[in-house]
């Protein structure tokens, strides 16, 4: 039995909570065991579980990861789904282990297995933690095939699908925006993200779009179901991201999917899915970006030619069914490599004390 204590599944959509609500359903029909519990009910997964089952907590609630494994049958097998760490968005890829919060460590000692969907937060966990333990690496789904219909043309409509979080960087790209962008610019902006997770940062973007040098190219759509953040992204013919580290980064491996070009802060797994092939562009600073989406506002010609290799460039379909069939597979090779062995004994959960 796979058991999941992760945030309420159709709660406020973020790409942790899509990826869990997507790898558990795919999960289900393909006939794997699963259970969820929002983390308010963990204790009864730690009376349930038995000898076996695999329990997987998402890294939202890793400060509670000690106390439940204390609490856990022995025999049971508790993983971190990784989908961040919040050290991650401050210092990003030069994370060490000497900087890590004390939660942090505590966490990453205490998980006997790790669930993650990229290679650099593969390689970033295996800094932090050693060679010991697993980590299960399980790529996202990308179920959209490439619209029919070719993108909008010049000018630039652009959009960002990011939640109003620190972290992803909406103000101080709006902020350097109003400071440079001339009035003869012909740009659009949507952005798509829940309010609801820091109201007073999000409130703070709203304030730095009231500026009359932007007021009238900038839209805020609030959280939109996934689907029609898809039809969002495809009516558009830029995806911009100022996002300060992405572990994985599913908006833009959906705008790949779909075909339009990508300008994105570096950081992260960013440089595995932008590049020059397909029209995308990493820059270093929020300032950069900002100059990189006037560059293709005053330059059309240069916006069509991005928009045609991103086009021909596109990821292919990649059904989440494919997803859980990689998750069981891992799970079943930890079996025959007899994974307990390969736990260092003073770090196993369960040591009878």
């Amino acid at each position: 039995m796979q058991w999941f204590i992760v945030p309420n599944l159709d709660g406020p959509i973020s790409g942790g909570t899509h990826y869990n609500r997507m790898l558990i359903g795919a999960l289900r029909t393909a006939r794997i065991q699963c259970e969820v519990r929002s983390l308010d009910r963990a204790e009864s997964v730690l009376t349930e579980a038995v000898a076996g089952d695999s329990i997987w907590v998402d890294s939202l609630h890793l400060d509670e990861l000690p106390r439940l494994a204390r609490a856990a049958r022995p025999g049971t097998r508790l993983g971190m789904i990784a989908h961040y760490l919040p050290s991650l968005v401050s210092l990003g890829e030069g994370l060490g282990p000497e900087h890590l919060t004390p939660a942090e460590a505590a966490a990453l000692k205490t998980a006997a297995m790790f669930l993650v969907s990229s290679p650099f937060m593969r390689g970033i966990l295996r800094r932090l933690t050693g060679a010991g333990r697993p980590i299960l690496h399980v790529e996202p789904g990308r179920s959209l095939a490439v619209p029919s219909t070719l993108p909008e043309p010049p000018p630039v409509r652009a959009v960002m699908v990011a939640n109003l979080v620190p972290g992803k960087g909406i103000e101080a790209f709006l902020r350097s925006l109003t400071a440079k962008i001339q009035g003869t610019d012909k740009l659009y902006l949507d952005v798509v993200g829940g309010t609801a997770h820091d109201p007073p940062y999000a409130e703070r973007c709203r304030a730095a779009a009231s500026d009359p040098r932007i007021r009238g190219c900038v839209r805020f759509l609030g959280e939109l179901p996934h689907e029609k953040s898809l039809g969002k992204m495809a009516a558009s013919n830029l995806l911009i991201s100022a996002s300060q580290m992405e572990s994985y980064g599913m908006a833009l491996a959906e705008a790949r999917a779909i075909g339009i070009p990508i300008l994105a802060l570096r950081g992260g797994h960013v440089a595995s899915l932008v590049g020059q092939d397909s029209g995308g562009e990493l820059l270093a600073t929020t300032d950069d970006l900002v100059g990189a989406c006037l560059m293709l506002c005053r330059n059309r010609a240069e916006h069509r030619r991005r928009m045609e290799r991103a086009r021909i460039r596109t990821l292919p379909v990649r059904p989440w069914s494919l997803a859980a069939s990689e998750f069981r597979t891992q799970l079943v090779d930890l079996e025959r490599t007899r994974w307990q062995d390969r736990i260092p004994e003073a770090e196993r959960v369960h040591d009878g004390g």
